[in-house]
């Protein structure tokens, strides 16, 4: 473990803060840390960029880490996991929740590697949008239609088509993935898609077991970035 400063806090709403650190963390989109709030519990987060977290107070220390202030000292471990395979052709990224924090992360990679990208991006109300600055080409959807269409990411999906992206991204809560994959399967895009899954995970490095999927595999060790195929 090693300790890193929070040199600075966003608040995007009451409940969802994103912490830059002192100093950047080698790592790709899609792999995440195990962050230690001393006096509090150690809690898997993924990278919204290599020197920051994008967090939403769900528990007492997701609750602690969103009202920091900067200037805190928090222990690291990491980067674990797979990330994300980039393209530079066509990209759809899709993110539910406070899954946007690793899909902006790899927003910015795609730009860079060339990539032409397009996200659409679904929350249950407006106070849970997140790094929505970070995209060029963003649809939004919220269940009370609060912010973009009212709906979700299936509705934003519905006239699109998968076909002419090369690779699309996915990563939210546990009820949108399942209802995406048997989305682009029925599509027949599930080849070309690959998923990050959250989970809770106490170790990180696929000892304890507790974020282990139906198929046997680990969240932690065998993803969370996972292809549509390993998980249909």
């Amino acid at each position: 473990m090693f300790t890193l400063r929070v040199e600075r806090v966003v608040r995007h709403s009451e409940r969802i803060s994103t912490l830059y650190f002192s100093k950047p963390i080698l790592a790709y989109p899609g792999q995440f840390i195990m962050l230690n709030v001393f006096g509090y519990e150690e809690i898997p987060l993924s990278l919204s960029s290599p020197r920051s977290v994008t967090v939403k107070a769900v528990g007492e220390t997701t609750e602690k880490i969103v009202s920091f202030e900067g200037g805190e000292v928090v222990g690291v471990r990491g980067p674990f996991g797979n990330p994300f395979s980039p393209t530079s052709g066509r990209a759809l990224i899709i993110a539910g929740g406070i899954g946007v924090a690793p899909l902006a992360f790899l927003h910015d990679f795609l730009k860079r590697c060339g990539a032409e990208i397009r996200v659409v991006y679904g929350v249950k109300n407006s106070d849970e949008l997140a790094l929505v600055e970070r995209f060029d080409n963003v649809q939004i959807a919220t269940e009370d239609g609060s912010a973009g269409v009212r709906g979700t990411v299936l509705d934003l999906l519905e006239d699109m088509e998968l076909n002419e992206y090369d690779k699309i991204y996915a990563c939210g809560p546990e009820g949108m993935v399942r209802a995406l994959l048997g989305f682009l399967k029925e599509r027949g895009a599930v080849e070309r898609a690959e998923l990050s899954l959250e989970r809770y995970m106490r170790c990180g490095i696929g000892v304890c077991g507790s974020c282990v999927i139906e198929n046997g595999l680990r969240v932690c060790a065998d993803g969370p970035v996972f292809s549509g195929k390993q998980l249909v």
